[in-house]
């Protein structure tokens, strides 16, 4: 980016974005494993079986490495993932519920480096087969001490258990608590990293809402909304098993999301993105930054300084008539809590009037201090600012230029 502003006259820095979701994995990641969790995982991550020290370095990260370790050595092994299957086809076969009858068996699902939250799914998965997985580990051993027995019937005196076997590698009913808190925490970050996954088109989707995924103004606020869930759980920390681990690692994940938070005013990207949607406008920062006016005067510099220099005084095409948009249908009530928390945030506006611009007028500071009483419900501000793009030639290809910024690079 650098050279690239180097050859078209700009600052590359100030137009880099950062993929949200490689940021919330970090996060997710130093929750799970703790200090360079993610440098962690590269150095020992690998197709073969766990070396015995590499499965002594996981077991070192806590039940979650514990429970890497049970994963990779039955995903891994053939016999393993066979023994699995079979008992959850035994149990259903066994069942004289109709519905368990017809259920197939699952596979445990190792986590990687290239899915975000693969840990999530791992812990999710593992959590569903909890019964069958002890099972397994019970029947495992019994069949290795019956394959190597002595010839007095029993088992050998030098023989070394399989390392799922060994008691210092199985998980405690405390563990077991532990991963499931992790995966109560984790469940936050899925809701955000869903929210900000897309291509930002406004759509009919589930549930029988119409709206848009993939939305740079829900950035900020993704930071906000997971901070503060990490706070809660510090907060509730002392009625969990091994409280001062949680607190250790919760405190990890909060560091790291705030390390990245406070580096996106090294651009004007996600400020200009949250203060140009009508139902946030600059009111979302005196809201929710009471507590750090110099961020909401760095913020607002920023912004208008690309205005200034940029844009109020931009040469722009010719324009045709504005085209009727359809009003988007208000979202209905979800089950995501990111999606919840966005609309708390909303901005009521009190009518500022209607009053066209007169020649001379500066088209930003005219609409971020003339708000309409239906700002607060605008669901489309791409629609929104093409509907306003007679009114606010200059401020609307601004606007529509940073609202179309995609957040992550799934898209």
């Amino acid at each position: 980016m650098e050279i690239i502003g180097g050859e078209l006259g700009f600052v590359g820095a100030r137009r880099r974005g950062r993929c949200f979701g490689h940021t919330l994995n970090l996060s997710a990641k130093a929750i799970l494993f703790g200090h360079d969790a993610d440098a962690f995982e590269r150095r020992i991550s690998g197709v073969g079986p766990l070396t015995e020290a590499e499965h002594l370095i996981w077991r070192k990260k806590g039940p979650a490495g514990k429970l890497h370790n049970l994963v990779v050595a039955i995903h891994r092994s053939d016999l393993l993932t066979g023994m699995l299957r079979n008992i959850q086809q035994e149990a259903f076969n066994k069942s004289s519920d109709p519905k368990l009858n017809a259920r197939k068996p699952l596979d445990v699902i190792l986590d990687n480096d290239t899915r975000w939250l693969s840990q999530l799914y791992m812990i999710r998965r593992a959590l569903l087969l909890r019964d069958y997985i002890e099972r397994l580990i019970a029947h495992h051993r019994i069949d290795f001490e019956q394959q190597n027995k002595a010839k007095r019937g029993g088992p050998k005196k030098s023989l070394t258990l399989p390392f799922i076997c060994q008691p210092e590698n199985q998980l405690s009913d405390k563990d077991w608590e532990v991963v499931e808190i992790f995966a109560q925490i984790l469940s936050y970050y899925e809701a955000t990293i869903k929210m900000l996954e897309g291509d930002g088109q406004i759509r009919k989707r589930k549930r029988g809402w119409t709206g848009s995924y993939g939305n740079i103004w829900d950035v900020i606020q993704g930071f906000e909304f997971l901070l503060e869930q990490l706070e809660r759980f510090k907060d509730i920390a002392k009625d969990f098993p091994d409280t001062e681990h949680f607190r250790i690692n919760i405190n990890l994940g909060w560091q790291k999301l705030n390390e990245y938070y406070e580096i996106l005013s090294e651009t004007p990207i996600y400020y200009a993105g949250l203060a140009l949607h009508p139902a946030y406008r600059w009111k979302w920062f005196e809201r929710n930054w009471t507590d750090r006016p110099e961020w909401i005067d760095e913020a607002k510099n920023m912004v208008h300084d690309v205005w200034r220099f940029e844009y109020r005084e931009a040469a722009l095409p010719g324009q045709e008539p504005p085209a009727v948009e359809p009003v988007p249908k208000q979202r209905k009530t979800s089950d995501n809590p990111f999606q919840e928390y966005l609309k708390r945030n909303r901005y009521t506006a009190p009518e500022a009037g209607h009053g066209g611009l007169t020649p001379g007028d500066d088209e930003y500071l005219h609409w971020i201090t003339h708000c309409e009483s239906g700002d607060g419900s605008i669901d489309d501000p791409l629609a929104y600012w093409h509907e306003k793009r007679f009114k606010y030639p200059n401020l609307s290809r601004m606007a529509l230029d940073f609202l179309t910024i995609q957040p992550m690079s799934a898209e």
